[in-house]
């Protein structure tokens, strides 16, 4: 998965709009009107900054913007990646309808986030983010009562079975702009109000769960034009 050079304002559009809860792992639907705006400013607006801060795939001229927060260690994240979300965006990215931003969160409330998190980011400078991503999830039980060694041992693995370039790879997980980086990723969640994982924002509302697809799919109809 790479970056995406150009640039699409986020849109907004009146709709119906439904809020997700997560409680004690599941989620459930409630209708409700959502946030949209924090401080005086539109969440849409604030999300603009996901665009230099996360991984995009999908067409610069889609429709409409999905901003996904992802904690690599989280156990939601993971089922939302390999089972939901893998389906919407072979439903609607894939279809040039939607362009989805992945941002790699660290919440702080999960073991090895960190390690994890700061090599997908450098396997993304090397064009292999999506498949490092992939690697992290598939592996879940290697690494997660990993101790330092441990962890640092299925990192450096897991980057030569998606081809990375060993010494870009270790030069890169010491780069203070990748701290730098997910620091500021940090403080753009707290900013639009991600309070869990996933949390993934579509067309500027806030959507939080590993959603079942017929309820997740909901979420994106209708923000698109019909």
């Amino acid at each position: 998965m790479t970056k995406e050079a150009g640039r699409r304002p986020i849109q907004s559009r009146s709709g119906p709009t439904l809020r997700c809860v997560l409680v004690l792992g599941m989620s459930f639907l409630a209708p409700a009107a959502l946030t949209t705006e924090v401080h005086g400013q539109s969440v849409a607006d604030r999300l603009e900054a996901a665009e230099s801060l996360g991984w995009a795939v999908g067409a610069v001229e889609a429709e409409i913007t999905v901003v996904e927060f992802s904690d690599v260690s989280c156990p939601y994240c993971a089922s939302f990646h390999e089972g939901t979300r893998a389906e919407l965006v072979k439903e609607f990215v894939d279809s040039g309808r939607v362009r989805w931003i992945t941002v790699t969160y660290v919440s702080g409330l999960y073991p090895n986030s960190l390690p994890l998190s700061v090599a997908a980011e450098c396997a993304g400078r090397q064009g292999r983010y999506a498949g490092y991503l992939a690697g992290v999830y598939a592996r879940r039980e290697a690494w997660v009562g990993a101790g330092a060694r441990g962890i640092a041992t299925v990192v450096e693995e897991l980057g030569r079975e998606v081809g990375l370039e060993d010494r870009a790879f270790a030069s890169c997980r010491q780069d203070l702009a990748v701290a730098e980086r997910i620091q500021a990723i940090g403080a753009l969640a707290r900013d639009v109000g991600v309070r869990g994982t996933p949390t993934w924002f579509v067309d500027g509302f806030l959507v939080m769960g590993d959603l079942p697809l017929g309820y997740a799919r909901q979420f994106i109809e209708s923000r698109l034009s019909r």
